[in-house]
């Protein structure tokens, strides 16, 4: 019986997350053509662009603060999809602080310190609103 409850003891501490998640604040996508991939979110799609720069822009979807983060891609980087995804967490601070802590590799990605998982992906943490 003792061995039963280690195991589910040990298997509970791994099924505690390492911070207080709140979200998707938004998902990063590369494009070729930036300016015609946010036509067709603004125009065809009818999403309200909040935010827009020559190489970047923030298309809302919905009411709770999620967005599309597009971006022009440089030179012939790869277009690995997606790009990024950003969550929400109430504390960024003292969700890097955990994963440093549990041994996950962080890295700059742009302004952000972020993390990717085994296959790549890119992470990184944004204050919840």
């Amino acid at each position: 019986m003792g061995d039963v409850s280690e195991k589910h003891s040990a298997h509970t501490v791994r099924d505690v997350p390492l911070f207080d998640g709140c979200g998707i604040d938004h998902v990063g996508i590369r494009y070729r053509d930036l300016q015609k991939a946010v036509g067709w979110f603004r125009d065809t799609l009818g999403l309200p662009v909040e935010h827009e720069t020559r190489t970047m822009a923030f298309v809302r979807v919905g009411g709770d603060g999620s967005h599309l983060a597009l971006f022009q891609a440089e030179g012939d980087e790869p277009l690995r999809q997606p790009h990024h995804v950003a969550l929400r967490v109430p504390d960024t601070a003292a969700a890097e602080a955990a994963l440093r802590t549990a041994g996950v590799p962080l890295r700059r990605f742009g302004p952000n310190w972020g993390f990717q998982d085994p296959e790549g992906n890119v992470f990184h943490f944004m204050p919840s609103r």
